[in-house]
């Protein structure tokens, strides 16, 4: 594992040209690692084979996906937070991801 990577998050959501910039958001930080899921299917896989420190919840991810995610969080990676992301805009996000990290720790 990169050393200098100091959040690795996922963000699930639908669409992929939203997920794009949800991507360039995520990796413009520095020492954050930001991988995008497009379907259920494929959040699921990366849930299960990878560790993140967060996981987001986009675009077009219903509340019955939600809670098959937060299921396979809590089965793979119960320290992994679970975060529902409504857009906004980067600084949005940031502020989402850090409150949220921070009320974890």
């Amino acid at each position: 594992m990169d050393h200098n990577i100091s959040l690795k998050l996922l963000a699930i959501g639908y669409d992929p040209a939203i997920m794009q910039v949800v991507a360039r958001l995520l990796n413009s930080h520095a020492g954050w690692e930001g991988v995008t899921a497009l379907t259920s299917e494929e959040g699921l896989e990366k849930i299960s084979s990878g560790k993140y420190d967060a996981v987001l919840l986009c675009v077009g991810v219903s509340t019955a996906d939600e809670g098959i995610f937060r299921q396979a969080v809590a089965t793979h990676h119960p320290s992994t937070i679970v975060i529902r992301h409504y857009g906004g805009g980067s600084g949005l996000l940031e502020n989402e991801l850090r409150a949220a990290l921070d009320h974890h720790q």
